[in-house]
């Protein structure tokens, strides 16, 4: 027979959910530097690819997993005590050992008989008056036993209902956490990486360990009342473009499409907003930035805006679709008044994909105001202010070096935020503020190079200085100033406009792009 004690479980339940806190913040660290990992586009070669595939779609799974695992302990736990209060004591210091309430069941026919003898010896004629009184008596005290004592059975019997219908309360749960370890014992010990032809061999059992470690998964969330994904799931093919914002925090862009189409489901995506990070690598495919930009492109010339999966009609959508590549038609747009429309051309990602950061409505720079620095016998062009000085901001900083106007960065590296100082001082990496270190600056943005270190385009995107137009037509100079050959390159020049809010305004963004001479 078993025993039970509500507030040591109560206790027990505060300290997993304090340890499993910590268990899970150490999980989620290592989720982040495996993100990290295949984000970062330092390094190169086919075994660094092989090798971003392999932990991506394994440690991404396995963090979730077990992460998902102290989430249902916790829940599990919670759920028990609760239905304990419900169908058995809901006292908060409820207390039940079955061998001692079996014994009091044993007592229940005893006291009944006793009281039953006490009944007649207390009715009987012979009975003399002071011994009327002494039964009487007993019979209370008896009767009082005897109440007892079939509360502690009905007790029992409730417990024992509850401990029968909760036999298998935490078999999910204990075979997650099975398959789980299991999971991590196949990769561990069984994974192996040549290095001379650069490629992971994953055992068989390693696969399946992983698959059963999903499913179990799914076993666990359905036995707890959650219903793992949207009944229209399976409709659809999911992608998944993950990147880091200006404010170095990592997101997730969740894309569908059906029958190879853009296609739009808000349940689904509403689900995947919230949900996304729980899913099984295996359930969705990571786009690159060129494989979006790719999609984007091609959407364009089905009239079909691929970022929100909107249909474009009329003049704009027979002009996407005459082009054989959208920016081939930039200049018609613009005289259509469609610059909107190239949003989905580099900026429309970036843009979307920085929807939550803030633009503070703050006093607009001086443009042109010159600084008393100089650099190298150059007065500063303007000044750019940070708009959150105080935020502290997660990058990297990329080596380089200027040789006859070219920008020649480690390890090939093309595409790169950048800012230019008040000194003239080129920077750059990733994340705005941290190349600045916070400071001000001339110019911020993106910037890319072709194989040969020249300049091709240059644009003023900067959630954290977000540069005017003014701002960005001074970037030619200032790139020159800093010794930087910008001829031939495109200034993509965008114009954010703030909703009431203080947020920008992703459909009234605009664009002009000029090639510099």
């Amino acid at each position: 027979m078993s025993r039970i004690d509500i507030a040591e479980l109560n206790d027990f339940l505060h300290g997993l959910r304090s340890s499993n806190a910590e268990a899970k913040a150490m999980i989620r660290k290592i989720k982040e530097a495996v993100m990290d990992y295949a984000q970062d586009n330092s390094l190169k070669g086919e075994a660094v690819s092989t090798s971003k595939r392999y932990f991506t779609s394994t440690y991404t799974s396995i963090c979730q997993s077990i992460i998902e695992a102290l989430d249902e302990s916790e829940e599990r736990l919670a759920q028990y005590i609760r239905e304990f209060g419900s169908q058995v004591d809901s006292s908060p210091s409820a207390r039940i050992d079955a061998e001692i309430l079996q014994e009091a069941m044993a007592k229940v026919s005893q006291l009944q008989r006793k009281e039953e003898d006490l009944h007649r010896q207390l009715t009987a004629p012979n009975t003399k008056p002071d011994m009327q009184q002494v039964y009487a008596v007993k019979a209370r005290s008896v009767h009082t036993q005897l109440l007892k004592a079939i509360e502690q059975e009905n007790i029992l019997e409730k417990y024992l209902a509850f401990e029968q219908s909760h036999g298998h309360f935490f078999s999910a749960l204990d075979e997650l956490i099975r398959s789980t370890g299991r999971a991590v014992q196949e990769l561990l010990h069984h994974v192996t990486f040549n290095d001379k032809t650069g490629t992971y061999s994953v055992p068989k059992s390693a696969t399946n360990s992983l698959l059963l470690m999903n499913k179990a998964l799914q076993a666990a969330r359905k036995e707890n009342g959650k219903d793992p994904f949207p009944k229209a799931f399976e409709d659809y093919t999911l992608f998944a473009y993950t990147y880091v914002n200006d404010q170095g925090e990592t997101v997730t862009m969740w894309l569908l499409e059906r029958d190879g189409k853009r296609a739009t489901n808000q349940e689904l995506q509403d689900f995947l907003e919230e949900h996304g990070q729980e899913l099984n690598p295996l359930l969705y495919t990571n786009l690159s930035g060129e494989e979006l930009e790719r999609k984007v492109n091609d959407s364009w010339k089905e009239g079909v805006n691929y970022l929100n999966g909107q249909k474009v009609s009329g003049f704009s959508g027979g002009v996407l679709k005459s082009s054989a590549y959208v920016a081939s038609v930039k200049d018609a747009m613009d005289d259509a008044g469609l610059t909107e429309m190239t949003l989905s051309l580099g900026f429309g990602i970036a843009a979307a994909r920085n929807k939550t950061i803030m633009a503070k409505k703050v006093k607009k720079p001086e443009v042109g105001k010159i600084s008393e620095h100089t650099s190298g016998g150059q007065n500063p062009v303007q000044l750019i202010k940070n708009k959150y000085p105080n935020e502290k901001q997660a990058g990297k900083t990329f080596d380089y070096i200027i040789e006859n106007g070219q920008i020649k960065i480690r390890d090939g590296i093309h595409e790169v935020d950048f800012i230019i100082d008040m000194e003239g001082n080129l920077k750059v990496g990733k994340g705005h503020s941290y190349l600045a270190g916070g400071a001000d600056v001339q110019a911020a943005g993106k910037l890319k190079l072709d194989k040969n270190g020249n300049v091709r385009r240059i644009d003023n995107q900067s959630g954290h200085y977000t540069p005017t137009t003014d701002h960005a037509n001074n970037y030619q100079q200032i790139f020159e100033n800093s010794g930087i050959n910008t001829k031939n390159a495109w200034l993509e020049n965008y114009s954010m406009i703030l909703t009431e809010s203080g947020y920008v305004d992703l459909g009234k963004l605009g664009h002009t792009s000029t090639k510099l001479k």
